[in-house]
């Protein structure tokens, strides 16, 4: 699971800068939450800057500290002043700042922001990260929660979000294949004032590569192609040949090809004529790889539509027609398909972002492509989702040892995350879970399954970044005090 990052600002506090030669300790980690809150707070550019080149591990390279100027501003003007009300040091290596918002705009009025200290450095942060914080008036028992519970709690997170109008979808949460709690909010259609239900179909955003994803390991499991081989032997006439030659399955699958995303492509061309798999490939299927094959982790658009096209040859149906008859059929996904956007489907959402200048939600209609593809944007439901995890673990759609080849971490993305084959394996307080999220403009869905404790959390919005929010911290009243298995 890729994490949202979301930064806030706070208490004017004034010379919390220390040197470098520092001792690390409780009270200074303390000053270094502090003044990272003052430099999101200021207006004032040069003390954030003189913050970063402080305390943001990579502030020698000048790209990165002008990307996290940016950052900081961004989210400065996103969430105005806040004010803190807790920071946790007891875990030198991630500190947490329960801070408060007063901007009614924000997913969560309470949030609890990230700092990841680097352990080579300790004095300084690499990465940031946000989740909707526990209300300090809202006590939690000392002991694990009931279902019955984590229900109370999530609703009266979802009822405070409803009510500011920052979320609008559908949720699902269960229990060893059973749901306990159920609700769907907001309207699918704004123009027309209809109200989202349990099964309306949401789009996934980048979902679609869990199901690009178990389609390779079902060939793989059929023994008609093999991780390690290059694109080459599938696609004799892919146009980049130094791709086809250099770049492996395994690469498409753990984002690690050097391959980049059809962004900047799209935005140059009629994307209303993206209807197949091939389209959506030829975008930029010969710009140069970035990095050396396997060198690093990089989130890739181009990868999975590669496999699409892999798919195709291998097995000789179309992409689409693949995922209908080896993947969401089997799992009774009877909601989910990449539709075409000129399509008359039923109880279909429209996705909705807010416009700063209008003060109003827009339609997403012009921001994505015709067509869903193996890199995302197709369309689901909570319950078609949560039949796609009963379906992988219980032999449906792979053999048991395949699914532990798909969902075990390959490559690091976090301090807590790892990417599979284009599913991710993740560690929330110790307990696992694998699934993916997406998102875009109008889009947001996630999916987690706690492999050890046999909970399943499904959010979808047709709002940008609800769904994260409310997955997040319901994994937190899941794994709330809960043992962790040796």
């Amino acid at each position: 699971m890729k994490k949202t990052a979301i930064f806030a600002a706070g208490l004017m506090l004034i010379g919390l800068t220390l040197p470098i030669s520092a001792k690390p300790g409780p009270d200074h980690l303390k000053l270094v939450a502090r003044g990272m809150i003052e430099s999101l707070n200021s207006e004032d550019t040069g003390l954030r800057e003189r913050f970063l080149k402080d305390h943001y591990v990579n502030a020698d390279s000048a790209s990165a500290l002008e990307r996290w100027q940016g950052h900081l501003q961004r989210f400065s003007q996103e969430l105005g002043k806040v004010e803190i009300h807790n920071i946790d040091v007891s875990d030198p290596a991630q500190l947490h700042i329960l801070i408060r918002t007063m901007n009614s705009r924000t997913l969560s009025q309470w949030i609890d922001l990230s700092v990841y200290m680097d352990q080579d450095n300790p004095e300084q942060f690499f990465s940031m990260g946000q989740s909707p914080g526990q209300d300090p008036n809202v006590v939690l028992p000392d002991r694990p929660l009931t279902t019955i519970e984590i229900a109370q709690y999530v609703s009266g997170l979802i009822d405070d979000m409803v009510a500011r109008d920052v979320f609008s979808g559908a949720v699902l949460l269960a229990k060893d294949g059973k749901p306990f709690f159920t609700g769907a909010y907001g309207k699918a259609d704004l123009r027309w004032g209809i109200d989202n239900k349990l099964d309306t179909k949401f789009n996934l955003g980048s979902m679609n590569k869990m199901f690009t994803g178990v389609a390779i390991c079902q060939l793989a499991s059929q023994e008609k192609l093999s991780f390690d081989d290059p694109i080459s032997k599938y696609l004799p006439d892919y146009p980049n040949e130094d791709a086809a030659t250099r770049v492996t399955v395994h690469h498409l699958l753990t984002h690690t090809s050097g391959m980049g995303s059809y962004w900047d492509a799209m935005d140059k061309m009629d994307w209303t004529a993206l209807r197949s798999i091939k389209d959506f490939a030829d975008l930029a299927s010969g710009d140069p790889l970035t990095f050396e094959p396997g060198e690093r982790f990089q989130y890739s658009n181009c990868g999975p539509l590669v496999l699409g096209l892999i798919i195709e040859a291998v097995s000789g149906l179309d992409y689409h027609e693949y995922i209908r008859e080896f993947v969401t059929g089997p799992a009774g996904m009877i909601n989910t398909d990449c539709y075409h956007a000129d399509d008359v489907i039923p109880n279909l959402a429209q996705g909705y972002f807010w416009n700063d200048e209008t003060n109003a939600y827009r339609s997403n209609i012009f921001a994505h492509s015709a067509r869903g593809s193996a890199a995302g944007g197709g369309f689901s439901t909570v319950e078609d989702l949560q039949r796609f995890s009963e379906a992988l673990y219980d032999g449906t759609l792979l053999p048991a040892h395949m699914v532990d080849i798909y969902t075990t971490g390959k490559v690091d993305m976090g301090p807590n995350d790892r990417y599979a084959y284009l599913i991710s394996d993740s560690r929330w307080d110790g307990h696992r879970t694998v699934g993916h999220n997406g998102g875009a403009p109008g889009i947001n869905a996630d999916l987690k399954i706690f492999t050890d404790l046999g909970f399943t959390v499904t959010a979808m919005s047709n709002y940008d970044g609800a769904a994260n929010a409310i997955t997040t911290y319901a994994t937190r009243l899941i794994t709330h005090k809960r043992s962790i298995p040796n």
